[in-house]
């Protein structure tokens, strides 16, 4: 499958961060100004470990510098706070909300962001800063609602989870639209956009791909 165009990359957060991101834009975990009430929602011991990882360029920083897209939706990871597996705390997938950016509205910014062609923790993934290399994202995977390794392919998941990965802040223009996964959280997140005086289309589980 070739590169899609336009190519959106996708942040999945908790509910009750919406209001702040509205607000004020999403903020790298390394930043002073970030949510002070941010609700967390992954591996924190991953992320703690992602904030001293380098990343392999000179002056990029660390991983934890950058607010961390998916390209693809139903994510490993959301899996994981579906189930409760591996120790990530449960939640209903109603309380997790896709933000989704356009990468042209992201460049238009003039922000600095790398990706990789697979979880960046993982040492097998590499990272890129030429968006001419974004053919090595496996987008044959993107919309698969399967991505277990397989005999055949044991590195199905670590592709799976390429991530893009915005440096510093991502300001509430870039913000293209919010999907959910019901009528009831979008109902909540129109009353949202309202008292926050923003505009910013809703869409639920578009073709059910966002959710399990």
């Amino acid at each position: 499958m070739p590169v899609p165009s336009p190519l959106w990359v996708f942040r999945m957060v908790h509910l009750d961060n919406l209001r702040f991101i509205l607000e004020q834009g999403m903020y790298a975990g390394t930043q002073a100004e970030r949510d002070p009430n941010y609700i967390f929602i992954g591996d924190s011991t991953l992320t703690q470990q992602r904030e001293t990882l380098a990343l392999p360029f000179p002056q990029a920083g660390n991983i934890g510098d950058y607010v961390a897209f998916y390209f693809s939706p139903r994510s490993p990871m959301l899996l994981n706070i579906k189930t409760g597996y591996r120790g990530i705390p449960q939640r209903p997938q109603s309380d997790i909300v896709y933000v989704c950016c356009r990468l042209d509205a992201l460049e238009e910014i003039g922000l600095d962001w790398v990706f990789t062609d697979g979880h960046a923790k993982n040492s097998l993934s590499t990272f890129y800063q030429d968006k001419a290399r974004l053919d090595q994202v496996d987008w044959d995977l993107r919309w698969e609602p399967y991505w277990q390794n397989t005999e055949e392919d044991p590195d199905r998941q670590r592709r799976k989870q390429a991530e893009f990965l915005v440096r510093d802040w991502v300001p509430l223009e870039c913000i293209g639209s919010i999907v959910v996964l019901n009528e009831e959280t979008k109902t909540v997140v129109t009353e949202i956009l309202a008292e926050v005086s923003r505009n910013v289309d809703v869409y639920i589980n578009p073709q059910g791909k966002f959710y399990y």
